[in-house]
């Protein structure tokens, strides 16, 4: 049986590594929102759209449907699908910048996860991590208490399972969300 997996959580977390490393196993494919061919044009494409916020969450939304689309046909080839990001924060990010549409309903046709896990990590490695790698404009957004606070609080209403990785090397980040994938499996596991 083959399920689908959302990693959610603010940038610098370790989403992206957990989820990369997660789908070293051929069963996992990675997927992320933006998708693979929209990412390098990311940039230009927000800017593009000016100070819009309202537009700037629709291309976020539209890259969650085309994304959630995409899982849905490797999960009907039988291969499992471990996202980085999807609908939880393209809503809580929309929400917490002001936008005022309705997201929910916009997205209310996409595939559903299996599971969403929120990653989430002490503030000052976070900030850390954010600084080796270079901070975005993006990610000044969440270096702001009240905007972190607000993504931070509606992604754990959109969550299933929230894991700290303050502390944590990348083999235990693994380590740990693969703990909760396995408890999820173990509970929704058809019997034989």
């Amino acid at each position: 049986m083959a399920f689908f997996i959302v990693l959610e959580g603010l940038d610098g977390v370790g989403k992206t590594t957990v989820a990369r490393a997660l789908t070293e196993d051929p069963y996992y494919t990675y997927l992320s929102t933006p998708g693979k061919e929209l990412q390098p044009l990311r940039s230009a494409i927000t800017e593009g759209l000016g100070e819009s916020q309202t537009a700037r969450a629709l291309f976020y939304a539209a890259t969650v449907q085309a994304e959630g689309e995409r899982a849905a046909i490797l999960l009907q080839q039988g291969k499992s699908v471990v996202m980085d990001r999807y609908s939880a924060s393209t809503i809580a990010y929309a929400k917490a910048r002001g936008v005022e549409i309705d997201l929910d309903a916009t997205l209310s046709k996409v595939i559903k996860p299996d599971l969403t896990i929120l990653l989430t990590l002490d503030e000052q490695e976070r900030q850390r991590r954010l600084a080796q790698r270079g901070t975005t404009a993006e990610d000044q957004e969440t270096l702001q208490p009240e905007f972190r606070q607000k993504v931070l609080t509606e992604l754990r209403q959109r969550c299933d399972v929230e894991i700290d990785l303050t502390g944590c090397d990348e083999w235990e980040a693994c380590f740990y969300t693969l703990l909760q994938f396995n408890a999820f499996l173990s509970t929704n596991r058809s019997p034989a």
